[in-house]
């Protein structure tokens, strides 16, 4: 069963998109609910869906126990490395106790290939839905909370497991227990990294990533989980990763939200490596002091300057809840500000700008030593005053020197003029004449020689190249040909234009935006259900994108699906991570091959010979791909240039635009 994420109508797998509001459906994970998975359980409700599957709670049908139940997504059972990274967590998180993490009973496969984890059931609600619904929470009650998070962690780090995706969402928290207090339990420990705990099969995998993912969530994720190398050189992930994400969940519960909070991926991860938070006194002035320099310190960028263990944390935190709160009277103002991403302010800082050498002022040793600093940039260049022709050196005596100056014989001042009755002709001077005039005759029969040869040789020159293209390749120079970029349009966020093959978060909605130098007709291929190549725009747009036809005129900015007050569609990534394929191509007049192109958009993947059809079209136009170039002189408005050769224009311009989405 599939069923539309905004209005919530299921339909059946062959259903692309919701007959009610357009939006493309999904899986529905709720549909095994009431169901008995693996004749042993009782599918009772679904709790919750995450990168790792879907989390149930069911019931054994034998023995009444209620549990919650992990169900890895069927698209990727056929996956090794998911298959992997699930048998590691379970069996980390089987071999591992402690009273505040999730218990692990059992990992099977099921008689249909359901492949399924069965966990203890915590009755109770997440953190992030308490921060979501509370706001915010004081310094002691986010300690009382997370401090038996931290004892977790300090007995899973010194067995070898890190965690590497502590975030709200995996801190349950649970119905108070004999004592009134509630019980506070962290699921999905061990994803990751394990050492001792998982057996012997786990050499070289203490760093486990899958293809084209980074393990962690990126809100919380370590500078070392985004690929910095810490000051110890190491890429080792250990456990100051979990202390630097617990730090930011802190961060979250006392600001009442996230410390970072970009849009897209190359965004948080430029937050996470260069941006130094505000520290939490200055957001919220009654956190107490030393508390705030805990969190400031476990939030450092390299893990070198953390705390070396989770308890070392929880013992700074609490005893810095007994510290003033505020800044201290008549203490500086520290310099620290928050980087705000969007902010409609710009700054010319780069780090991939060129260094700028500038010379300050002459060295001791320098020939300019002891001068005066020069009060302007330009060189100004002042006649040296007459002096005695005598060399001089600059040095001490006995020593070599270290500049010459070279000396300068003054100019006596001109003479008065005196009228001088002109000379008559000498016979030197009649011969000077008749020299000048004879070179003058040799040089013109040269140049006209050699102006006969030179234009001998261009003739035979175009003859052999009818095409008139020199051998420099000038007239064979790329041309512009199209701009184009992507519009990703968070909900309830502003719009933020990106280029070129940036990290962006799975299920991102976006829109392409093109802007071609000529008029034509543009076709767009794409991948659609269960990533298949599929028709996005024909000659005939489907009507959910707002766009009546694919032509284009020049200079006109071209959107797909089309931005206007009417049409609030836009194109979403798929939820697992990958790369997005689009063909794109541009045509100066209408395709009638493949045949698929003058049809209607149905959504419905391409047939195999419509996919053969297409691969030989491409085969054919894409012999010579076009040029791209990334133009980032706006850093707000970046934008992919493309170029091709003159000979090429006349016929389609063909083109991938990849999308990197974790």
């Amino acid at each position: 069963m599939k069923y539309c994420t905004l209005c919530k109508a299921k339909y059946e797998d062959t259903v692309t998109f919701c007959s009610i509001d357009g939006e493309v459906l999904e899986a529905d994970p709720a549909s095994i609910v009431d169901t008995v998975l693996d004749g042993q359980y009782q599918m009772e409700a679904l709790l919750g869906k995450g990168g790792m599957g879907a989390v149930y709670r069911a019931r054994h049908i034998l023995l009444g126990d209620r549990v919650a139940i992990k169900v890895l997504p069927p698209e990727v059972r056929t996956n090794a490395e998911w298959l992997r990274r699930f048998r590691r967590e379970g069996q980390a998180a089987r071999r591992f106790r402690h009273p505040n993490a999730v218990t692990v009973y059992d990992l099977r496969t099921a008689a249909d290939g359901t492949i399924y984890m069965v966990m203890e059931y915590v009755e109770g609600h997440t953190l992030d839905l308490a921060i979501k619904t509370r706001g915010r929470f004081s310094a002691a009650e986010s300690l009382d909370i997370l401090t038996p998070v931290m004892s977790v962690l300090d007995t899973a780090h010194s067995m070898g497991v890190v965690h590497r995706d502590l975030k709200p969402e995996n801190i349950m928290i649970g119905k108070p227990d004999e004592t009134g207090q509630p019980v506070v339990k962290l699921l999905d420990l061990g994803i990751a990294k394990m050492r001792e705990i998982a057996g012997g099969d786990n050499g070289g995998n203490t760093a486990l990533t899958m293809a084209g993912q980074v393990l962690g969530t990126p809100y919380y994720m370590s500078p070392e989980q985004w690929g910095e190398i810490p000051r110890d050189e190491s890429s080792e992930i250990d456990g100051r990763a979990d202390i630097y994400s617990l730090g930011l969940v802190f961060y979250e519960m006392i600001a009442g939200r996230r410390c970072f909070a970009g849009n897209t991926l190359h965004e948080l991860r430029r937050e996470h490596v260069q941006t130094r938070p505000r520290p939490l006194v200055e957001v919220i002035p009654d956190v107490p002091r030393g508390f705030s320099d805990a969190i400031e310190r476990a939030t450092a960028k390299d893990r070198g300057d953390r705390q070396p263990s989770a308890g070392a944390l929880a013992s700074e935190l609490r005893a810095g809840l007994s510290t003033p709160s505020g800044q201290a009277v008549g203490a500086p103002s520290p310099a620290l500000t928050e980087t705000v991403v969007g902010d409609s302010r710009e700054t010319n800082a780069d780090v991939n700008a060129p260094t700028i050498l500038t010379v300050d002022a002459a060295t001791p040793t320098s020939p300019a030593a002891g001068r005066a600093a020069s009060t302007h940039d330009a060189t100004v260049y002042e006649p040296a005053k007459p002096q005695p022709a005598v060399a001089a050196t600059i040095g001490e005596p006995g020593r070599p020197a270290e500049t010459v100056t070279v000396p300068q014989i003054p100019k006596p001042a001109p003479p008065s003029p005196v009228a001088v009755a002109p000379p008559a002709a000498s016979k030197s001077k009649v011969g000077l004449v008749i020299g000048v005039v004879v070179v003058f005759v040799i040089l013109l029969v040269g140049g006209v020689g050699g102006f006969l040869v030179w234009n001998k040789m261009k003739s035979n020159s175009t003859s052999a190249n009818p095409a008139n293209v020199n051998t420099t390749g000038v007239a064979n120079t790329p041309v512009e040909v199209s701009r184009y970029w992507l519009s990703l349009e968070p909900k309830g966020k502003p719009k933020t234009q990106v280029a070129a093959l940036v990290p962006i978060a799975s299920g991102q909605e976006f829109r392409f935006y093109f802007k071609f130098n000529e008029d034509g007709y543009v076709y767009i291929v794409g991948p659609g259900d269960k990533n298949q190549p599929t028709a996005f725009l024909t000659t005939k747009p489907s009507p959910r994108t707002g766009v009546t036809s694919n032509k284009v005129s020049k200079d006109v900015d071209f959107t797909f699906p089309k931005d206007d007050e009417e049409n609030v569609h836009t194109l979403t990534l798929d939820t697992h991570p990958g790369t997005d394929h689009f063909t794109v191509i541009f045509s100066k007049a209408p395709l009638s091959s493949p045949a698929f192109f003058s049809e209607p958009v149905t959504g419905e993947p391409l047939t195999a010979a419509q996919q053969a059809e297409l691969k030989d079209f491409i085969s054919r136009y894409q012999s010579k791909p076009p040029v791209t170039e990334l133009d980032e002189s706006n850093a707000r408005a970046p934008f992919v240039r493309l170029k091709a050769v003159p000979d090429q224009t006349s016929n389609p311009i063909v083109f991938d635009i990849r999308i990197q989405h974790n």
